[in-house]
């Protein structure tokens, strides 16, 4: 009996080290899963927390930048949530990671419906292939993400 309870001590100790473990090596890999996988599911209320306060996003075709969370949320709200609501956004690529930056190619797929700047387009689908650098702080929250792409192409397949 005294060894049996000895085992299970042993193994319930074994098993909380390797929880602790497990997450203590939680980095850039593992957030930026958790970004995508949040993506899948189109929910502004799961994507939102992986933005820190002080968010950046760049977007380096448009030359423009939004900071700040509230910002940063409203904008994927509306240009990915809203005006693409079939958008999927897949990885395309292996992770390359430095320090707290990962860099990866992607591919956005779906139908835009709403507005591109000062023009309205309806219904038109589109497929682009980019580049990002995704950096998050010691907390696992985004800080800054930049985004390479092919504008012209993406907004030809809008009928721009």
């Amino acid at each position: 009996m005294q060894r049996n309870l000895i085992l299970a001590t042993f193994f319930s100790l074994l098993a909380l080290f390797a929880n602790s473990a497990s997450a203590a090596q939680e980095g850039p890999s593992q957030w930026l899963d958790g970004y995508f996988a949040d993506w899948e599911t189109r929910d502004i209320h799961k994507i939102a927390p992986h933005y820190a306060d002080n968010v950046s996003m760049f977007d380096l075709p448009s030359n423009s930048s939004t900071s700040g969370k509230k910002q940063v949320v409203e904008l994927m709200q509306v240009m990915w949530i809203e005006n693409a609501p079939d958008m999927k956004w897949i990885r395309t690529s292996p992770k390359y990671i430095n320090g707290n930056t990962v860099a990866y190619e992607w591919l956005y797929t779906g139908t835009y419906n709403g507005m591109w700047g000062d023009v309205k387009v309806s219904n038109k689908p589109f497929a682009v292939k980019g580049i990002s650098t995704t950096t998050f702080d010691k907390n696992g929250k985004i800080i800054l993400h930049r985004d390479f792409y092919d504008l012209l192409s993406f907004q030809s397949q809008l009928g721009l």
